[in-house]
């Protein structure tokens, strides 16, 4: 009897033993699932009477970090969209202050004053005479002649028994324009003009000292002109240059006129030249004087 009782005792102490093992075994695979699930930390594990408040505050972290992040993200996008379309902006704007003056190149008209020329003096060759032919000046202001080069304007005489120096010093001018050449780009040599230019400035320089002086180059030829082969613009590039040359060296100002008068081509535009593919249209004189008020006006 008492054997028996004591095999009872021990199989009751199994029992209870087998029911806290299991107990156990399903409190730890809580935990490891709690754990597991990012519900629990490790130091919870050793102390339950916390894991309740442990865990509704991890809840209520994730829940709130969740929530943060939701936020954050449309934000971050609304940020970047923003920050990406205000260049954009910007630069169209920066674009539209660069491009108005460019666009303002209006200046580029044929308009000028007369009153601006009113004391000016021209030398030139037969090209010159046109403005005295078209009216645009009187004979007084002009000294022209057909076949006028840098060399012989130095001897040559008008109606009056005056040179271009002698004219030049009864008046006085404030302005005195040369451009001469072009009559001698086909049989003088490109240096000896330059030189002859060069030796014409300094006696109106002696001569009107208080007067500005300006050499303007010999204008384009047509490309039908040019083609005949007599004067081409390989010879009025090659002069122009060596002319610009010497009035650095002389201390005068070179005017460009040239590059006033040639179309996209590079020859003397169909808007300026004569039939003849050298001499001016009646509108050029006006083109050429509003670029020369324009120039000094700078």
């Amino acid at each position: 009897m008492e054997k028996k009782t004591k095999v009872d005792g021990i199989s009751l102490a199994i029992v209870i033993l087998n029911i806290a093992i299991v107990a156990v075994l399903i409190l730890l695979v809580t935990l490891i699932y709690l754990y597991m699930t990012g519900k629990l930390e490790p130091t919870d594990v050793a102390n339950m009477e916390q894991s309740e408040q442990t865990a509704a505050t991890l809840v209520t972290t994730a829940l709130t970090t969740d929530t943060v992040e939701t936020t954050t993200e449309p934000e971050e996008m609304t940020v970047t969209e923003e920050t990406e379309a205000e260049p954009d902006a910007e630069e169209t704007e920066e674009t539209g202050e660069t491009t108005e003056p460019e666009v303002l190149v209006a200046v580029e008209t044929d308009d000028y004053s007369d009153e601006f020329f009113a004391n000016d003096f021209f030398i030139g060759d037969s090209i010159y005479t046109g403005l005295v032919n078209y009216g645009y000046f009187d004979s007084s202001q002009v000294f022209a002649k057909i076949g006028l080069n840098p060399e012989s304007v130095l001897t040559d005489i008008d109606d009056t028994g005056l040179t271009a120096v002698g004219k030049a010093e009864a008046m006085q001018p404030k302005h005195i324009f040369i451009m001469l050449g072009s009559n001698g780009i086909a049989f003088m040599g490109n240096t000896h003009m330059a030189e002859k230019m060069h030796e014409l400035v300094d006696k109106l320089r002696e001569a009107c000292p208080e007067s500005y002086i300006y050499v303007v180059s010999i204008p384009p030829v047509t490309k039908e002109h040019d083609a005949a082969g007599q004067e081409t613009m390989v010879m009025v590039n090659g002069y122009n240059k060596l002319l610009k040359g010497m009035c650095e060296e002389a201390g005068v100002v070179y005017l460009d006129l040239c590059s006033k008068l040639q179309d996209s081509s590079g020859y003397f535009s169909a808007d300026y030249a004569e039939a003849d593919g050298m001499h001016f249209l009646g509108s050029a004189y006006k083109h050429m004087l509003a670029f020369f008020q324009r120039e000094i006006q700078l």
